[in-house]
């Protein structure tokens, strides 16, 4: 007997478990403020593929063989919402740490949401002159706006998909690639849904002339606040090859990055 309740009770729970989904809106609030902390380290590896000659010439110009570079990037900003009306609201952001030469801290974007979309109004920065600051307000635009998400409720256990753009300069070549996400929504905890996260990088570019091989891929875990209706914890670790087969020579890059990114939400007191 106590077997059957046993088995009984682990079969309701399975079925609640499945059962289990949230309703999934990302997007900013109004009247709120968001604290963003970014922790984003990468890892670069060129390796050059050519003749004896034309690697000793590399060399004499400095160029190292392999080419590694290391970075990383540390950001921290608030962005501050103001009031509804109709259907926008204004939105600030300030940066309040970098380590960006450009982007210093104190830097100032002034703009307002529209149906969910951010539109930059105006920068303040003590290091930009103006053509600098309307390359980086269409450049923040694209960025803030570049991730579309369903509005639609989810269930433990279903995925949907993403697909963004992306564009890397190699030299005087753009590579264009695509970025398919599938995000995965594990379970449901005091509020929070967590994600699986995992990307895969299609090639897109085909130049006349040039062999061009990608694979990649990436594996994270997302924390979304179902009240606030926003990402809270964002986790990736991703690595990319690339090679191009060019004239006279051949370049093999390796991308390695963790990104570790952290929004605090609180009501606005203002």
């Amino acid at each position: 007997m106590r077997k059957i309740l046993l088995l009984i009770l682990a079969i309701i729970t399975i079925s609640c478990n499945g059962q289990e989904e949230i309703d999934f809106k990302v997007g900013h609030l109004p009247n709120h403020d968001y604290t963003l902390s970014q922790k984003q380290m990468s890892e670069n590896i060129i390796n050059y593929i050519a003749t004896d000659e034309m690697l000793q010439s590399l060399k004499n110009n400095g160029v190292e063989n392999p080419t590694i570079t290391k970075d990383t990037v540390l950001l921290k900003s608030i962005s501050r919402t103001g009031s509804l009306e109709g259907n926008e609201f204004p939105i600030n952001i300030e940066l309040l740490e970098s380590n960006n030469p450009t982007l210093v801290s104190g830097t100032k974007f002034f703009g307002k949401s529209v149906n969910q979309k951010v539109k930059i109004d105006s920068i303040f920065s003590t290091t930009m002159d103006n053509e600098k600051k309307m390359m980086l307000m269409t450049a923040m635009e694209s960025m803030l706006n570049q991730a579309e998400y369903p509005t639609r409720k989810i269930k433990v256990g279903e995925s949907f998909k993403q697909n963004s753009p992306m564009s890397i300069p190699i030299g005087n070549v753009v590579i264009e690639m695509e970025i398919n996400s599938t995000y995965t929504l594990t379970k449901v905890n005091n509020g929070i849904g967590h994600f699986d996260l995992d990307q895969i990088y299609i090639l897109k570019t085909e130049i006349e002339d040039y062999e061009i091989k990608l694979s990649g891929n990436g594996n994270g875990k997302i924390q979304y606040d179902i009240e606030k209706q926003f990402f809270t914890k964002y986790f990736l670790e991703m690595e990319m090859n690339l090679k191009m087969d060019l004239v006279p020579f051949s370049i093999e890059l390796q991308t390695k990055s963790t990104t570790d990114q952290t929004t605090e939400i609180k009501k606005a007191s203002r």
